[in-house]
């Protein structure tokens, strides 16, 4: 057989081999396929939404899962503050503080909001910082001094106590409340940021726009005993006329977390101007030193590795959650439409994520986050601003909360 149609006869054979094993194959099931929202978690951990998110709200700014197992969102446009129970049913709306951005509770289960007041011309208004007696409001008082006579002659002064205190029950609407601070010289400041203290005292993140004083800049943390009376701004936090990348320069404040079970507390701010959108202040206490001084410094050589203060990491931090279990925490960025988590050492997570691996048919990605908060149940609760509504993530791989 000629040379050429030796080859041209193997190469036939070759094909038709090809052909049998094809067709002998099974076909594969197309529907076998993991769809994207299930390749995102088979074999890795990472966040799943829980459907359907919350609505109706204008603009949930900020969010919180409190002591008493209700979660509460402040919408800034609708002037409100929400009630919420665990299944997302709406217990109460309260719309007398004007435009809140931001809420803590203290043990006694009182609300404190970030918000606004008008001024005493009556048509402008200033920042404030109102309290919710969301349980019961005390007004227990001397009614009257009583003189009492021993039989020796003696003469005693006893004080009659009245308490006409009202046990409102979680009546948000009904509950006394009251602003416990305001500062009218300055009427532009406002407090994006309230975190509790233990005994009840409590840190609030104000901001304003004008920083130009060594003495008073508007930026400040500021420190307040539990009977709502200022003690002092913190001092180991700076806000510099000309800016400054020091890891303790703040200078847009976004929100305040107090790390539950202790005196630390995590800062979030825009970059704009400074080089740190989360710091994080661990207390101090000895015979040299009482105060706050960063957990995680760039200063320090042996700490330029941690995740947690890489320089730029965040464009527009907005708040902070921590998960008290695994002592992880978590960074929303509303500029990045995203959630860094963090682990005890200050290291990023690969549970990490953002707007692309949250959307889907269901709904859209995260459009400009708000706040953000952690509940006993394991469950990451997000305001999502941009969506107006507030979305829920949990772990796939979690079985159990522990």
């Amino acid at each position: 057989m000629p040379m050429k149609k030796r080859v041209t006869y193997i190469l036939l054979l070759v094909f038709a081999a090809i052909l049998c094993l094809i067709g002998c194959e099974e076909r594969f099931d197309l529907n076998k396929l993991p769809s994207p929202t299930q390749a995102d978690t088979l074999g890795v951990t990472s966040y799943v939404e829980v459907f359907p998110p919350w609505g109706g709200f204008a603009t949930p700014t900020a969010i919180m899962v409190g002591g008493d197992q209700l979660i509460y969102v402040v919408d800034h446009d609708d002037n409100q503050v929400v009630m919420m129970d665990a299944s997302g049913a709406i217990l109460q709306r309260d719309s007398t503080i004007l435009h809140p951005i931001s809420i803590a509770q203290n043990s006694k289960l009182d609300l404190y909001i970030g918000g606004e007041a008008i001024a005493q011309n009556g048509t402008d208004t200033i920042g404030a910082i109102y309290r919710i007696f969301v349980v019961r409001f005390d007004t227990i008082y001397v009614s009257r001094i009583d003189t009492v006579i021993s039989p020796f002659g003696d003469t005693t002064f006893v004080p009659v106590y009245r308490d006409t205190s009202y046990f409102y029950n979680h009546d948000l609407k009904q509950a006394h409340k009251q602003v416990v601070w305001q500062e009218p010289a300055h009427p532009e400041r406002r407090f994006p940021g309230i975190g509790i203290l233990p005994g009840n005292s409590y840190l609030v993140a104000r901001v304003g726009p004008d920083n130009s004083s060594f003495v008073d800049p508007d930026t400040r943390v500021l420190l307040f005993n539990g009977g709502d009376t200022l003690v002092t701004p913190v001092p180991d936090l700076v806000t510099r006329p000309s800016g400054g990348t020091a890891i303790t320069d703040i200078r847009n404040l976004t929100g305040i977390l107090v790390v539950p079970s202790s005196r630390d507390f995590i800062l979030t701010q825009s970059s704009e101007q400074v080089a740190y959108g989360a710091i994080w202040m661990s207390y101090f206490k000895n015979p040299d030193f009482q105060g706050w001084l960063p957990k995680y410094d760039p200063a320090k050589v042996e700490q330029r590795g941690v995740d947690f203060i890489r320089p730029y990491r965040y464009r527009h931090a907005t708040g902070a959650a921590f998960d008290r279990r695994r002592r992880e925490v978590f960074i929303v960025d509303s500029e990045l439409d995203s959630v860094v988590k963090f682990d005890r050492s200050g290291q990023f997570r690969s549970e990490s994520f953002g707007r692309y691996k949250t959307t889907s048919d269901q709904f859209p990605g995260l459009n400009h986050p708000g706040g953000i908060s952690f509940s006993n149940d394991c469950t990451l609760y997000i305001a999502d601003t941009g969506n107006r509504v507030i979305r829920r993530f949990k772990l796939s791989t979690q079985t159990q909360c522990n």
